[in-house]
């Protein structure tokens, strides 16, 4: 999701909901990756797959639409890096995006509805956050080396 596939280079999917990200890094992002988005015109505009989510009617952040595509596409398991979901370390993991928004107070605090709606809809999936750092509760926590 957003710049934590530099953490997995070899991804095989990066998603992004943003048209302002893909703007932004979308030319940064491996070709040999599935690339999604939930934005028509980011779709159109930078030849990716387009994600329907059913959040979209709803408050939503990027993390609980990845998760979504990821479970929506059959996933049993799946691995959190960089959910920080804090403004304790600055904005993101990565550090501010330079020409489009950052994270605030309000949308940090939004989040923990949005992750426990997801977590309802995803009952029966293994959601782990792998995340060196996080303020994000709600999942089981471990390493990505334990469980990869």
């Amino acid at each position: 999701m957003n710049n934590s596939w530099q953490m997995l280079p070899g991804a095989a999917v990066i998603f992004a909901s943003d048209l302002s990200w893909w703007n932004e890094y979308g030319t940064t992002v491996p070709t040999a990756a599935e690339r999604w988005t939930t934005c028509p015109l980011a779709a159109q505009r930078h030849q990716l797959q387009q994600f329907k989510s059913r959040f979209l009617t709803q408050s939503y952040n990027s993390g609980q639409l990845a998760i979504e595509l990821a479970v929506t596409r059959g996933a049993r398991r799946v691995l959190l890096l960089g959910y920080d979901c804090s403004l304790r370390a600055g904005t993101h993991w990565h550090g501010n995006h330079e020409n489009i928004r950052n994270p605030t107070a309000d949308s940090v605090k939004r989040w923990r509805d949005e992750f426990a709606r997801l977590q309802q809809w995803a009952a029966g999936i293994e959601i782990i956050n792998c995340s060196r750092e996080t303020a994000l509760k709600i999942f089981p926590r471990s390493t990505i080396e334990a469980e990869l």
